[in-house]
């Protein structure tokens, strides 16, 4: 995707490990009830959840639909065995013939399935690489609460020398964009990059229309990692444990 490409260098600004990191107590609870060995994660960006889950004792594998994203993954991976492939997740049976306990599509990445029908392309081919009982791990910041209150300018992230802003627009319904805009200061000049992303507005009643029409069971939908029940008016996270 292009806009990875412009963003891959700065990305794990946005998404810092230490953020990744604190969602241990969240997975660590999932791994121990469903007894989870081997994880793959499916969109798995610049790898740091994969760093996390090799910490907890996993074995895992990840892969991305991004090159640029994943040389950055196997820098941040070095030194540990963990098989990276370039993939789109609505195809990973191409790169992945072994069954998983766990697959993980994490940080918003489904939304960018525009349709219903690559969205249930994608989770049918998550499906089809979980074993028996196996879970599937879906976590998206598009939430009702934010496609009902439209804020038109969010600051995703505030440092000292440098930001991250999105600049959203709301054209109709089904979709939206996240203009991100990113700001460093120089010694003498500030540096800029900037990259537009149209994403599903994805409600949870698109993930439920979705996940109608692929076999998982015991779907359940959580607003936070605490596992707090999702709300349409208040949650800022849409969380999504579906089990094979």
């Amino acid at each position: 995707m292009d806009e990875y490409k412009i963003l891959a260098d700065v990305y794990d600004i946005l998404n810092p490990k230490e953020e990744i990191f604190g969602q241990k107590p969240f997975f660590k609870k999932l791994i121990k009830e469903y007894s989870v060995l081997r994880c793959l994660d499916c969109a798995c960006g610049t790898g740091w959840h994969l760093s996390m889950f090799h910490d907890m004792g996993l074995t895992g594998f990840g892969s991305d639909i991004s090159p640029d994203m994943l040389a950055l993954a196997k820098k941040n991976l070095e030194g540990k065995y963990i098989v990276l492939k370039v993939e789109d997740f609505r195809t990973l049976e191409n790169s992945w013939g072994d069954n998983f306990d766990m697959v993980t599509c994490l940080t918003t990445s489904l939304p960018h399935m525009l349709t219903d029908e690559d969205v249930i392309k994608a989770l049918v081919s998550m499906y089809g690489r979980l074993s028996n009982g196996g879970i599937l791990v879906i976590t998206n910041g598009i939430t009702d609460f934010l496609l009902d209150t439209k804020p038109k300018f969010i600051p995703a992230r505030v440092l000292a020398d440098e930001a991250f802003y999105f600049i959203t627009e709301y054209p109709d319904e089904k979709e939206f964009t996240f203009n991100i805009l990113y700001v460093k200061k120089g010694d003498s000049s500030m540096e800029h990059k900037f990259t537009s992303i149209t994403y599903n507005a994805m409600r949870k009643s698109v993930l439920e229309r979705c996940f109608a029409k692929v076999p998982f069971k015991n779907v359940a939908y959580y607003g936070d990692y605490d596992f707090s029940e999702y709300s349409k008016e208040k949650s800022n996270k849409l969380i999504v444990i579906a089990q094979k």
